[in-house]
């Protein structure tokens, strides 16, 4: 994350605080001021996050089978893609959309940003399946304008209750939101493991079945990216 940091300081934003919240989707939000324009600030996230990937395509050896995936070892960096399948998708708080993963940006006193994700599995056109826990994980996605709401859209019961205090009773906020849909074909970059999984490989009698995994690092976080937006 220090690149894309670095690019969006360059660009003249800087990104203050983060919160870690519990729930059945882990999700953080954070506050930045955008001190050389919005547009200057939306310029420098595409030029990180572009670093960003060219970064981890140096780490890593090409995109994997998701059928190989088990037989790589715990911890190293791996490239996959596949479809998004999930049965507890959430849902969004702006548009009625259900995914696994949403992003928020609102400007109630400046610009703040909420994520939300929730653990889906991966699947390949060979029927091959992965699960991807979503903790910790960015979501690589092109910026959009920002639109006019009602800030009751943000009191709703699919609001986070710190979205919720922070836009009070403002009468409209700027805003926009974006969900990733179940069937979505991705990319993903992460930490391979395993998980627990009724449906996976049966590797030592004395532990559940397993599922390859893949995961976010103490070094880099999980990246998704949509096929669409790799360029």
């Amino acid at each position: 994350m220090a690149v894309s940091g670095s690019i969006w300081a360059a660009a003249g934003a800087a990104i203050v605080g983060t919160a870690a919240l519990g729930g059945p989707a882990a999700f953080a939000m954070w506050k930045g001021f955008v001190l050389g324009g919005a547009a200057a600030a939306a310029a420098g996230e595409r030029a990180g996050n572009a670093v960003l990937h060219r970064q981890l395509r140096r780490m890593t050896h090409g995109e994997l089978e998701l059928a190989e995936l088990s037989a790589r070892a715990e911890g190293e960096l791996v490239v996959v893609r596949g479809k998004v399948a999930c049965e507890s998708p959430l849902t969004g708080v702006l548009v009625d959309a259900e995914g696994v993963f949403r992003r928020m940006i609102f400007e109630p006193d400046g610009k703040w940003v909420h994520e939300a994700a929730v653990d889906f599995t991966l699947i390949d056109d060979k029927g091959a399946h992965i699960i991807i826990q979503a903790a910790g994980a960015r979501w690589m996605v092109q910026s959009r304008e920002l639109v006019t709401y009602p800030g009751t859209r943000f009191s709703s019961d699919r609001a986070p209750r710190e979205v919720s205090r922070l836009v009070g009773t403002r009468p409209t906020v700027e805003a926009y939101e974006q969900v990733l849909p179940v069937g979505t074909e991705i990319q993903v970059v992460g930490y391979k493991t395993a998980s627990a999984d009724v449906s996976g490989e049966v590797i030592d009698y004395r532990l559940p079945p397993q599922r390859a995994t893949l995961r976010s690092g103490d070094d880099l976080p999980l990246v998704i990216t949509a096929i669409s937006d790799l360029g």
